[in-house]
C-alpha cells in the first residue's frame, strides 16, 4: 500500500550551496546524509512535516544524476511514494505490465527503494521506499525552527500533462489514487485535478492556451514535473526572510483567499517552488 509522497528529489550542484536555501532560508531541519558510490550521488534528506525534501549532489560524471545536471541544469528530478511493502509493489507493477528501472529492490537512502520508469509515469521518475529506520527523522522534527515561519509540510508536487485525463487515469491504474473534480483556472491558464495522498496531494495540470507558461513549459521540456509547493504557516514573515536575502517574490491569490508567492528556480536550485500559507 502506498502511504504517503516519502520525499521529492532534487538534483543540485552543490550540497552545500542548497543547504544556504533549503536549511538556512527555509529552516528545514537536516535528517540523514550519506554519499552513495554505487549510484555515484551524495545526497541530503531534509524533513518537512510527513515527507521529505532530497537534495541529490553527483560525483561521478556518468551517473543518471550528473547527466540530469549536465542537461537541465539542476530541478525536480524525481518523486518517491512510501510503501509499507515494496516487494508487494514491485510485483504489483510488474503485474500491471508497468515499465521498470529496477526489477528487484536496492537499498538507499530513504531505505529500501526500488525506481518505475518516467515513460510509465507521465515522464516523472517515480520510486518506491520503505524505510528502514524512522528514528533519525522523528528526532529532527523540531531541530530546525525560524523565527518569523516554519515551513510545516510538503502541501503539493504539480505534473504538467498535455491530456489531463489521461495523465489522471495513468496514475490511477498504476498507483490507485482517487482523485478529485477537474477544474480550470483561466488566471493561470490551466485545466486541473487534484490526487490526495497522505498529507499532501499531486496535482495535474494542462493548458488551456497556448500561451500559458504551462503550455510553454510542456513545448519546452515535456511532461513532467513543474512545480512544488510548501505549506507555510506565516507568508509574510517567509517574504521577509526572503527579501532580506535578497530573494523577490512573485505574490497571487490562492483560490482559498489566501496568498501564494512563487519562486524563481534561480535562487532554488531549478526548482519553481511556490509558498502557500493554508487557512
Amino acid at each position: 500500500m502506498l502511504k504517503k509522497i516519502h520525499h521529492v528529489g532534487i538534483v543540485v550542484r552543490k550540497l552545500e550551496e542548497a543547504f544556504e536555501f533549503y536549511k538556512d532560508t527555509l529552516g528545514l531541519p537536516l535528517g540523514k546524509m550519506a554519499t552513495m558510490q554505487d549510484q555515484g550521488v551524495k545526497a541530503a534528506l531534509l524533513p518537512i512535516g510527513e515527507s521529505e525534501i532530497e537534495l541529490l549532489e553527483p560525483i561521478t560524471p556518468d551517473s543518471g544524476v550528473a547527466r540530469f545536471l549536465e542537461k537541465k541544469g539542476g530541478g525536480l528530478h524525481h518523486l518517491c511514494f512510501e510503501t509499507d511493502n515494496i516487494e508487494t509493489e514491485l510485483q504489483g507493477a510488474k503485474d500491471k505490465g508497468i515499465k521498470l528501472i529496477d526489477q528487484k529492490s536496492r537499498t538507499g537512502l530513504a531505505g529500501i527503494i526500488a525506481f518505475l520508469h518516467p515513460q510509465a509515469c507521465c515522464s516523472v521518475l517515480v520510486e518506491y521506499a520503505q524505510p528502514v529506520d524512522h528514528s533519525e527523522h522523528a528526532s529532527l522534527l523540531g531541530e530546525a525552527r525560524n523565527r518569523t515561519f516554519t515551513a510545516k509540510r510538503l502541501d503539493h508536487v504539480v505534473i504538467a500533462v498535455n491530456d489531463l485525463e489521461a495523465g489522471v487515469a495513468t496514475y490511477q491504474k498504476n498507483f490507485g489514487l482517487s482523485r478529485e473534480p477537474a477544474g480550470e483556472v483561466p488566471a493561470l491558464g490551466i485545466r486541473n485535478t487534484f490526487m490526495p495522498i497522505g498529507d499532501a496531494k499531486i496535482e495535474f495540470v494542462s493548458p488551456l492556451g497556448e500561451k500559458s507558461p504551462i503550455a510553454q513549459f510542456l513545448t519546452k521540456s515535456g511532461e513532467g514535473m513543474y512545480l512544488l509547493s510548501l505549506d507555510i504557516d506565516y507568508l509574510p514573515g517567509a517574504l521577509s526572510t526572503l527579501e532580506a536575502k535578497g530573494i523577490k517574490a512573485n505574490i497571487a491569490k490562492a483560490s482559498d483567499g489566501g496568498q501564494i508567492a512563487f519562486i524563481s528556480p534561480k535562487h532554488t536550485h531549478g526548482v519553481l517552488l511556490q509558498l502557500i500559507s493554508r487557512r
